[in-house]
Order: structure tokens, then C-alpha cells, then sequence
């Protein structure tokens, strides 16, 4: 990186009316995009409990129903609900991760879907476009008026964040407080003030409680201070510029500050939830699952002395215990947690050819261009690569989106390149026209079905699913688009093994179907179709893309992977498949009789174990939970060696996945040393 001085500081003037108006326009068409992605899209799977959190949080001060992320977003989404008379299903007090979504799906429901959902999502959208004005000041104070109206176009025509911009979800919230905070401090070293110092400190309380990466904002603000400090210690600075006892004192305000904003939004209350109600498992206990002794410790020891609200203690600890838990799906294999290729995979098929075009040529102009812009190139660069470079240590592989805080920022350096690069040789100003059209075209060619966009190197969205899953291609927002398409080509019986099936039910939206056994169906107790011993289905099945993929159930186990070679007679908003004829479903057909296998376990009835367990071995024959569970039944009556035959059977079962049954492996292999 070059060490050239930072440019001098451009007169503030009024921005040009042309400029404005252009603005203006591309944040309207932003928001009315959202809008239609709001009205259009139904609810996805995080945004029910999100929302009914936000809600919680406002009138009851319930902070632990949902404590995976803070509050601070899901309460802005919920506004619009707090004038309503709004009913409020009843605890069920089971875990927080089921009972989010289970109370969430019923709150959406006795609400009203849309009149509930649509408004939160509208809330969304402005946050949306609050993100696109701070990106266009941001830019425009950096580097001028050109250079920010490039940005703020690139930006609002990035399919990823038109897709995702309605949604009552984290990311974007994430990604406008991230940005606030880093503009904020870029303000405050150029010229530092009190004020300046203050706003720094709000914009880092605004970053933690949006989302718990923010709890990074303050150590990447010091990187980017010592950086800053280190390549100018030769160079002339500006008498105006932060002094190094002025940078420490902002960082230990700001520390204070978003110390104190944590507490104020969980109003300055350590218990989670009042009373009487209780997080569960209670914060001991869940705080004990945590692998590393040294978070362990430090969670443990801030729950002890209170120096953070319970419920932000817990969802720290969660973010660090689920990531571990979830499956990611990477160029057609499940992966338990995420290898650290898959957010360089995400981010070079999901990312747009023209921003990577313009990245490339960015870093190559930082390095070897002699652009004089220090100070703009380390505040812009040293978050996004920060926030990638955690990303990819990370265990969690369910989305792109998670990249999200980087690109406001890589989208203003970009701007500001293309400005410096123009003034070079303004021939290349043609270029970079032709690489927004580009942009424009690439998203809207994507619709519909935008969430699941990959560029064209990849083979564009419609083949997306062949590297990505979950909220890459498949968060479950296609029931209105499912039902459309139901109602143009009429089949029953129909059946529908849905991704999000649980924390959303298809049967809200009009979807007729039989429901077809999933994981999250069955973990949520939202009832299923009984196939009894018939494993035989005939007419439409559909399949979600999450499903298929194996982030619902992965690997051996998957219940419908007979379907991955086959062609789908139709793809519905590209996260739906249809299937037409007659099917055999042995494998989902045995779930209900390995779970009532487990029943008649608990009740100690061996009779009902062995029945229900020769059942679903003559559904699914190399079912390894049904050999076991056989076997331990057989052991029961004194049959050992029909049991050590069934232990054998589940051993070798070519159903048994190593990576992701680990635990049963380990079960079979202790019996069969008996």
C-alpha cells in the first residue's frame, strides 16, 4: 500500500442538483424494490421469531425469548406492531431455539400474516435505504460527488442486497451500523472534537446491539488507528488530525459508551426475562457447552459479575455453540459446520462479475497505482478484510449474507478507484459506465427468484443450487409462488417436503399439500403425514431446494436423495422443485415408526419396540437407528446374538454417515465390543 499523505480536504459546498436527484431516484427505486420483494416473498425462516422478539422486547421487555442476536434491529422492525392490539400465543417453555420458532410461526398466524409481516418488512426496507444515503455521504465526503453517486448506483443495484433488503433479519442492520461506526471514526480523526468523539461511541453501541459481531467495531477501530498513526509518523499530518492520546481517549469513550448503549437497550436489567419467566436452559448450563475453556471462562466470569446483560452474555455464548451445530453445503457435499473455503467459494459465485472486476482492478491500483488516498484506502480496507477473514475462521456456513457489513465499504473504495483511475485517462470512464449497465442488467435478468443469484461465471442463479444452499438459494420464501403455481396446474394429491416447514407452515399461505417429514417439521412437533406401512406416494411432490441440498437433514441420512438425479418437471422460483409420478418414500415413511419405536422405549415396552422397529427396517431396510434401536430391544428379552446381528447390520449400514452420526457410530461400536 502506498504511504502518500492523505489528499487535502475538499471545500464543502451544496451538492450539484443533478447529483441529488440521481440520488434521489436510485434510493427510491431501492425501496420500492424492497417493497415489492416484501409484498412478494413469503415469510422466511428467521423473520417470525425476529419480529415477535422485537415486539417482546418493546412491550414486555422480554430480551431472552430470542437471544441470538441483540435487540436493536428486531426492534426497529417491530414499530409498526406496538399500535395494535396484538395476541400473543402462549409459552410453551420448551429450549429458546424451539420455542422461537414454534411461538413465532403461531404469532404470525393469530396476527394476520401480512397485516403483521408486510409492515415489519417495510420498516426493513428503510433501514435499507438509510444504509444506501449513509454509503452516498460517506463516499461523497471521501471523494467527491461523482465518485459517491457511482457507489451509491453500484450498491442499489447489488442483487444480494435488493433480495435481502426487506427482510426482518440482522444483516442489513449489521451492515449500516458497521458502516456508521467506521464513517463516524474517519470523521473524528480528520477533524477531532468532542461531539465527533461522542458520535463515534453511539455509532459502536449501535454496532454491538445490532448484531454480535459488533462487538468487533472496537478492535478493528484500534487496528485502523494504529495503521493510520504508523504509516503517517513520517509524514506531515495535518494540525487537525487525531493526535495518538486523542485516538486512545476516543476508543476508551467509545468503549464506555457502547458499553453503556448495551446496557440502556436491555434496559440496564441483568435477568433476560422477567419474571417469572426463565431462559432455557438456564444461563449456567448453556454457558457450559461452550468447547473453548477460554470463552468459557470469560462468559462465565462476566455472567458472575454481571458485567453484561444475561441475555447478551447468552447470545454470545450461542453464537459460538450453534455455528458447530448447523451443516453447510458446498459444490453439491454436506460439511458439518463450514470448512474455511466456503465464504471465498460464497463470496466469488455469489458477488457480481462487474464488483469483482472492479475489486481486482481497485487492489491493483492500491498497490501499484500511487492512488493518494492513505487514509481512505485503510478505513475502507482493513473492516471488510477483518469481517472476511472471521467469516472464514468461522464454524457457521449458511450464508453469504454474513459477508454483508463489507460491501458498503468495498463499494466506496471501488467509487473512489474508478474516480482516480478516470482522472488519469477519462477514455476509462466508458469502462466503468459499461460495467454498471452491466450491474443493472445482471440483477434484474436475475429476478425472479433474485435471493438465489450467482454471476454469470457460475451460470447465473438458476444454477446456484449446485454450489450453495440454505439462504443462498432456499430460505423458504416461495409459498406465494408455490401457490401460484399449484393453482395453474392442478394436481392431487400433492405432497411437499418444505425447508422451513415449522418456523413457517405452508398450509398458511393456501398450499395445499400433504406434508412430507423434514427435519425441522419433525424437531419443531408440527404434525406430518402418516404413510402407516405404505411407502408409496403418487401425483406432485415438491421438494425444497434446503431439503435436497441436506441442510435439513445432510449426508446418509438425507430422506429424499433418491431425487437428486432426477429432473424436476419445474423450478419454482428457483428453491422449489416438482416432481411428477409415482414415488417411494421408504425413508421418510420409517420416521414415524423409529419415533414411535422410541416411545414404547421410554414406556420400557419391548413388544412395541421390536414391532414398530421391524416396520421401518421393511420401509427403509439399511436404516441404522432402526437396526439399533431393534438390537437394544432384542438385548432386552436375552437375545443377545439376534441383537449383536442387528448392531452389526447398523454398523455396516451404507445409511450410516461417520460425519454426521457420529454419535450413534460410537454407540454401535461400544455394543458391539460387549
Amino acid at each position: 500500500m502506498v504511504s502518500a499523505p492523505t489528499a487535502p480536504a475538499r471545500p464543502q459546498r451544496a451538492i450539484p442538483w443533478v447529483i441529488s436527484f440521481l440520488a434521489a431516484i436510485a434510493m427510491l427505486l431501492l425501496f420500492l424494490s424492497c417493497v415489492y420483494t416484501a409484498k412478494s416473498d413469503s415469510v422466511t425462516w428467521d423473520e417470525s421469531q425476529h419480529l415477535y422478539s422485537g415486539w417482546l422486547s418493546w412491550v414486555r421487555g422480554d430480551f431472552g425469548y430470542n437471544p441470538e442476536v441483540p435487540p436493536l434491529v428486531k426492534m426497529w422492525d417491530a414499530i409498526p406492531l406496538l399500535h395494535r392490539d396484538i395476541k400473543q400465543p402462549a409459552f410453551t417453555g420448551d429450549p429458546f431455539k424451539k420455542e422461537g420458532f414454534v411461538l413465532g410461526q403461531r404469532f404470525l398466524v393469530a396476527n394476520g400474516i401480512d397485516q403483521t409481516l408486510i409492515p415489519a418488512r417495510l420498516m426493513a426496507s428503510v433501514l435499507t435505504v438509510f444504509l444506501a444515503a449513509l454509503l452516498f455521504f460517506c463516499a461523497r465526503e471521501m471523494f467527491g460527488d461523482k465518485p459517491a453517486i457511482f457507489a451509491l448506483l453500484l450498491f442499489c443495484l447489488d442483487p444480494n442486497f435488493v433480495a435481502h433488503g426487506a427482510y426482518v433479519t440482522t444483516d442489513i442492520g449489521a451492515s449500516f451500523t458497521m458502516l456508521a461506526a467506521v464513517y463516524a471514526f474517519y470523521r473524528y480523526v480528520k477533524h477531532p472534537t468532542v461531539a465527533r468523539m461522542i458520535m463515534v461511541g453511539f455509532a459502536v453501541g449501535l454496532a454491538m446491539t445490532a448484531k454480535f459481531t459488533g462487538v468487533f467495531i472496537v478492535p478493528v477501530l484500534c487496528l485502523i488507528a494504529a495503521l493510520d498513526y504508523w504509516l503517517s509518523r513520517d509524514k506531515a499530518t495535518s494540525a487537525r488530525s487525531a493526535s495518538p492520546r486523542q485516538l486512545i481517549t476516543a476508543m476508551a469513550v467509545a468503549s464506555v459508551i457502547g458499553i453503556g448503549c448495551i446496557w440502556a437497550i436491555y434496559h440496564f436489567r441483568y435477568a433476560a426475562r422477567p419474571a417469572p419467566l426463565q431462559l432455557n436452559p438456564a444461563t449456567g448450563d448453556y454457558l457450559q457447552k461452550l468447547a473453548s475453556p477460554l470463552s468459557r471462562w470469560a462468559l462465565m466470569t462476566a455472567s458472575k459479575l454481571h458485567l453484561l446483560p444475561e441475555a447478551y452474555i447468552y447470545g454470545l455464548a450461542d453464537t459460538k455453540i450453534s455455528a458447530g451445530d448447523l451443516p453447510s453445503y458446498l459444490f453439491g457435499r454436506d460439511y458439518p459446520g463450514a470448512p474455511h473455503w466456503y465464504f471465498p467459494a460464497a463470496f466469488i459465485i455469489k458477488s457480481t462479475l462487474p464488483f469483482l472486476i472492479m475489486l481486482g482492478l481497485t487492489v491493483a491500483v492500491v498497490f501499484f497505482g500511487r492512488w493518494q488516498m492513505r487514509r481512505e484506502i485503510i478505513f475502507l480496507t482493513v473492516p471488510p478484510v477483518f469481517i472476511f477473514l472471521l467469516s472464514t475462521a468461522s464454524n457457521l456456513g449458511i450464508g453469504y449474507r454474513h459477508l454483508f457489513p463489507m460491501f458498503p465499504m468495498l463499494y466506496i473504495l471501488i467509487a473512489g478507484c474508478a474516480a482516480h483511475v478516470v482522472s488519469k485517462n477519462p477514455k476509462f470512464a466508458y469502462g466503468f459506465a459499461v460495467l454498471l449497465l452491466w450491474q443493472c442488467i445482471t440483477t434484474v435478468a436475475a429476478r425472479p427468484g433474485l435471493l438465489a443469484y450467482a454471476n454469470e461465471a457460475w451460470g447465473g442463479p438458476s444454477k446456484t443450487h449446485l454450489y450453495l444452499s440454505d439462504s443462498n438459494t432456499d430460505w423458504g420464501q416461495q409459498l406465494r409462488a408455490v401457490k401460484a403455481y399449484l393453482d395453474a396446474h392442478p394436481s392431487q394429491p400433492c405432497y411437499f417436503a418444505y425447508f422451513a416447514q415449522g418456523p413457517v407452515d405452508f398450509r398458511d399461505y393456501g398450499v395445499n399439500c400433504h406434508v412430507l417429514p423434514t427435519g425441522s417439521a419433525l424437531w419443531t412437533g408440527l404434525d406430518t403425514m402418516r404413510f402407516g406401512e405404505n411407502p408409496n406416494v403418487s401425483g406432485t411432490v415438491l421438494i425444497s431446494d434446503g431439503v435436497l441440498a441436506g441442510a435439513d437433514i445432510p449426508g446418509r441420512s438425507n430422506l429424499y436423495a433418491q431425487f437428486v438425479p432426477l429432473q424436476p418437471a419445474a423450478a419454482i422460483d428457483r428453491g422449489v422443485y416438482v416432481y411428477q409420478g409415482q414415488f417411494r418414500l421408504g425413508a421418510a415413511a420409517a420416521l414415524e415408526h423409529i419415533a414411535a419405536a422410541g416411545d414404547f422405549a421410554r414406556l420400557h415396552d419391548t413388544a412395541g419396540v421390536i414391532r414398530e422397529a421391524r416396520i421401518a427396517l421393511n420401509l427403509d431396510p439399511d436404516n441404522p437407528e432402526a437396526h439399533m434401536m431393534l438390537g437394544n430391544a432384542l438385548a432386552a428379552t436375552g437375545d443377545a446374538a439376534a441383537a449383536q446381528t442387528e448392531y452389526a447390520a447398523a454398523l455396516h449400514s451404507p445409511k450410516l454417515d461417520p460425519t454426521f452420526q457420529r454419535q450413534l457410530l460410537e454407540e454401535l461400536r461400544a455394543k458391539i465390543k460387549q
